[in-house]
C-alpha cells in the first residue's frame, strides 16, 4: 500500500499542512462486514471515475458484498452503475446519503459494519456521506479512482479531508486486495 500521504492531494499540500495533519496517519483498510454504497450524482459529473466505480460494483457483487444505491429525487442512475433489481435504493433528499433517508435502516437489515463508498460528487454527497457514516459508527473506505467531482481541486481536497478525518482512502487495487472486502459470514 502506498504511503498515507501519497495520493491525489500530494501536490496541493504543503509540508507544514502535512505536519499539522500527521496525527491522523494510520493503517488503512476495509472494515468487517462491508456494504458498498453507490452515490449517484444529481447532475452529470464528467471524468473517468465511472469505469472504476463500475468495476468496484462488479467485484462487490461477485464477492457477495451487499450493494446499496443512494439516489437524489428525480435523478436517474448512471447506466454503468445502475442498481440490480434486488439491490436497495435509498432516496437521498440532501447531500448526505444518511440524512432524512432510510439508509441506516437498510444497512442495519444488511448487518453492515463498515462502508465502502463510490460515486459523485466527492466534495458533496461522497464527503457528507463519509462524515455521517463515521458518525453512525461505520468504518468508511473509498478508492480515489471510484469517486469524481466537477472541479478537480475540490475532488483532491475532499479526499484529503476524508482521509484525515472520516475514512480510509486508497487506490482501487489496494481496496480490492483487502481480505475484508467480501461478504460477511452468515450468522
Amino acid at each position: 500500500m502506498r504511503e498515507f500521504e501519497d495520493y491525489s492531494w500530494r501536490g496541493l499540500i504543503t509540508p507544514e499542512i502535512e505536519h499539522i495533519y500527521s496525527p491522523y496517519l494510520r493503517d488503512r483498510g476495509v472494515g468487517e462486514a462491508p456494504t458498498l454504497l453507490v452515490i449517484h450524482p444529481a447532475t452529470p459529473v464528467a471524468g473517468d471515475w465511472t469505469a472504476a466505480a463500475a468495476r468496484l460494483i462488479a467485484e462487490a457483487r461477485e464477492r457477495g458484498v451487499p450493494v446499496v444505491h443512494s439516489l437524489p429525487p428525480g435523478a436517474r442512475p448512471i447506466a454503468a452503475l445502475a442498481p440490480r433489481e434486488a439491490e436497495p435504493v435509498s432516496p437521498r433528499p440532501c447531500e448526505s446519503a444518511f440524512f432524512s433517508s432510510d439508509l441506516e435502516r437498510v444497512l442495519t437489515r444488511l448487518d453492515a459494519q463498515s462502508l465502502v463508498i463510490c460515486g459523485a460528487p466527492t466534495s458533496g454527497a461522497v464527503r457528507a456521506s463519509s462524515v455521517e457514516g463515521k458518525s453512525f459508527g461505520y468504518r468508511v473506505a473509498l478508492a480515489e479512482e471510484t469517486v469524481g467531482d466537477v472541479v478537480q481541486m475540490l475532488h483532491r481536497l475532499s479526499l484529503f479531508d476524508i482521509a484525515h478525518k472520516y475514512g480510509d482512502v486508497m487506490t482501487a487495487e489496494e481496496l480490492l486486495q483487502q481480505d475484508t472486502f467480501k461478504a460477511a459470514p452468515a450468522r
